[in-house]
């Protein structure tokens, strides 16, 4: 089933790089990555955007792959990547693949999400599993549900840009679905922008069942890039999958 959410990257781009900059958080996934990945080994990035993450590991000697649905998103990341160190692969992410093998795949900053369905999820995860060498490992960072899922009214929240932009951040959420829309509108010195996508939250336990759906086994769950213990108050999950051999 193809993946038909992927206008939240077109309409994302411009803004991308300013809502997600590099920061300390990105050093701490580049490092987490680089520790499941030998020495120049390869990595696959599923929804690769703008390169954030993809772009430094290629810089620091890895073979690096990725595959975006947007052509907007991979035109910031070849401004990103002048150099080409990044293979890229335009394509639904839930379907397309490289026809080679990983040592680690990658699905970060809840992209496991921009997929809106049960099957499109599955089939991500069978496209993930398809692509891993044996022995090879699967990341997974999402935010946890939980407190999203109770939410009663649309929440509003302040997003700042930069010196003269800010973004007002609308939540609503359908529980029955287990959908989030979120609109997204840019407030700068031009005319106000709006913006807007949808994703599908999952539970971490329905990660796992989907990924064992799709010839996957957990190995371990942490509560973020810096290996903190996963708990019931922990606000996301980095959950490392591998395959499961008895499959």
């Amino acid at each position: 089933m193809a993946l038909d959410n992927a206008f939240y990257d077109d309409t994302l781009a411009s803004v991308y790089d300013q809502m997600y900059p590099l920061d300390g958080d990105t050093v701490q996934a580049i490092d987490f990555i680089g520790e499941l990945a030998p020495p120049g080994g390869r990595i696959l990035e599923l929804g690769v955007g703008t390169g954030r993450i993809a772009v430094p590991l290629a810089e620091l000697g890895y073979d690096v792959h990725g595959i975006e649905g947007s052509t907007a998103m991979l035109t910031k990341l070849k401004e990103r990547d002048p150099d080409g160190k990044v293979t890229t692969h335009l394509g639904d992410f839930t379907e397309t693949t490289t026809g080679e093998q990983f040592d680690v795949v990658t699905l970060v900053l809840n992209t496991f999400y921009v997929a809106i369905t049960k099957e499109q999820q599955l089939s991500c995860l069978r496209n993930a599993r398809g692509q891993l060498r044996g022995g090879g490992k699967l990341i997974i960072e999402a935010f946890d549900p939980a407190p999203y899922h109770d939410m009663k009214k649309p929440e509003v929240s302040v997003r700042h840009l930069s010196e003269r932009a800010i973004m007002l951040d609308t939540l609503t959420v359908d529980r029955s679905k287990q959908l989030m829309v979120a609109t997204h509108t840019i407030l700068s010195a031009g005319s106000p922008e709006t913006k807007r996508h949808v994703i599908r939250y999952a539970f971490p336990a329905e990660i796992d069942l989907l990924a064992q759906l799709a010839g996957l086994r957990l190995a371990g769950r942490w509560a973020g890039w810096t290996k903190l213990p996963y708990t019931s108050a922990s606000l996301r999950h980095v959950s490392v999958y591998e395959p499961d051999q008895d499959v």
